[in-house]
């Protein structure tokens, strides 16, 4: 019954199903009956698909896509672990230089991503494709203007994120590397969400596949083959990342993709504007990560590498299971957003019912998984059972296993709202988990229990910021 009613909203449209016209552009410009069908039929699917079969379809590239961007640190992480705890933990410092490289990317990537799909709701292709292309040239910018800034104060940068005497040198050997791939990496973010957007997440996956198996190819040959140490993860790291830009930017350039990039449309100060307002749920969220890690790193930095690697090592595993939630999140929101701007109010309320439920039911799964095997996990990259780092480690993983289902209340929250434009509260929202819950609790808690403190800051951040977030959706769903 539904899909019916929903094709007849969709067919009540002037101009639908008409192939001689820029069905999706609002423009009376001639275009190829190929690429028109294309169109039409991402249309249909987005909108007549039945909810859990099209969040699950869409959200297995997102997902895959998540852990494999995730993958890059991990597997940094992997490969240096044999040289010792000072490495370990100067990739743990440099992860929050990577959270910011994300927040930026992902103010463009998904602000673009949620304009897009909503602009393709409304049957506005040509709007679409100039979001893409403002979206592209901004996130390149930014992340060259960053790499610039950490080029000429890197070392004042690595001791502010907290690295002590012993990990101050391999934190910028790797850091440099990391920093050249920010351009790359933001270009990256902002393909791969639109990609998604137009309900091809298959074409981004590729790129994001070649690029992480690119990057534990490079980092096998470069750190353990050719012995290059730390600065080996980090050439690895950049080389991945250079591919993954290069596969996707074939993709949007040719006639795989529903929104193309022309060049033509390279910037755009009215566009700009809107995506990163979208976009700036997603930046508060990402640098709130950053300013998380390097809070951590601080923490820990009195108490020595073992600690720091330790934590590292915890919030590392915790990491991969987020991603999957980020990814089955991801999946969600161009179901979610596309509804809405198409008008189809019922498939907006199935898909945030879904998905609240089924990604809850996965974090309480992964929790449980997570606490029974914590020091076999733990010990995939910690090789010494009785240290310092071990036990924090171990100690943190718990902590972590409790907070699992209140992170996933939190964060489908976020993406709803985001979803919807509602900027305020997708804002509001993002701020809970790594801001308004956690800066507190990052001054309470090792002054209350030492080093142990550190180890669960962020979990207890997340239980509360779970429960505010359930309480603050039921609350604006009745009024």
């Amino acid at each position: 019954m539904d899909r019916r009613s929903n094709r007849r909203r969709l067919h009540s449209r002037p101009d639908n199903g008409i192939y001689d016209r820029l069905i999706l552009s609002g423009m009376d410009i001639p275009e190829s009956v190929d690429t028109q069908k294309k169109a039409q039929e991402n249309h249909s699917k987005m909108a007549e698909t039945p909810v859990p079969s099209l969040i699950l379809s869409l959200s297995v590239s997102t997902i895959f896509t998540m852990l494999i961007a995730t993958s890059y640190n991990i597997v940094d992480t992997y490969f240096v672990s044999d040289l010792g705890e000072s490495s370990v933990a100067a990739v743990g410092i440099m992860f929050s230089v990577m959270a910011l490289i994300q927040a930026v990317g992902y103010t463009w990537g998904m602000g673009a991503g949620s304009e897009i799909a909503r602009l393709l709701g409304k049957q506005k292709k040509r709007e679409a494709e100039q979001t893409l292309a403002t979206a592209l040239a901004g996130g390149i910018l930014s992340g060259a203007v960053m790499a610039v800034i950490f080029a000429v104060f890197r070392e004042d940068v690595v001791r502010l994120l907290g690295a002590t005497d012993t990990s101050l040198a391999p934190a910028g050997q790797y850091g440099i590397y990391i920093m050249l791939a920010a351009p790359v990496m933001c270009g990256a973010y902002v393909l791969n969400n639109a990609l998604r957007a137009e309900g091809q997440p298959y074409l981004a996956l590729l790129g994001i596949l070649a690029g992480g198996l690119s990057n534990a190819l490079f980092d096998y040959i470069l750190v353990r083959v050719l012995g290059l140490g730390i600065a080996g993860a980090g050439i690895a790291t950049l080389a991945g990342q250079g591919i993954s830009l290069a596969i996707m930017y074939i993709c949007v350039r040719s006639r795989c993709s529903v929104v193309r990039l022309h060049v033509s449309d390279v910037w755009s100060f009215r566009y700009g504007v809107r995506i990163v307002r979208t976009g700036l749920p997603s930046f508060l969220r990402q640098g709130l990560m950053c300013l998380a890690a390097v809070m951590i790193s601080r923490s820990c930095r009195q108490y020595g590498d073992g600690a720091m690697a330790g934590v590292t090592v915890a919030n590392k595993i915790f990491a991969v299971i987020f991603a999957v939630l980020v990814g089955y999140g991801q999946g969600f929101a161009p179901v979610c957003g596309f509804a809405y701007g198409a008008g189809l109010e019922s498939r907006v309320k199935r898909s945030l019912r879904f998905t609240m439920i089924t990604a809850v039911i996965f974090m309480c799964a992964m929790g449980a998984a997570t606490w029974v095997w914590v020091s076999e996990v733990a010990g995939v990259f910690l090789h010494e059972g009785g240290t310092q780092a071990m036990q924090l480690a171990a100690l943190s993983l718990r902590a972590h296993a409790i907070s699992m289902p209140f992170a996933a209340v939190c964060l489908v929250t976020g993406m709803y709202y985001q979803a919807l434009g509602a900027y305020g509260k997708a804002t509001l929202i993002s701020a809970l988990r790594q801001g308004v819950c956690f800066i507190p609790l990052v001054f309470i808690l090792p002054r209350m229990y030492g080093v142990d403190g550190v180890a669960f800051v962020q979990a207890a951040a997340d239980v509360l910021a779970g429960i505010v977030s359930a309480f603050y959706l039921l609350y604006t769903n009745e009024k």
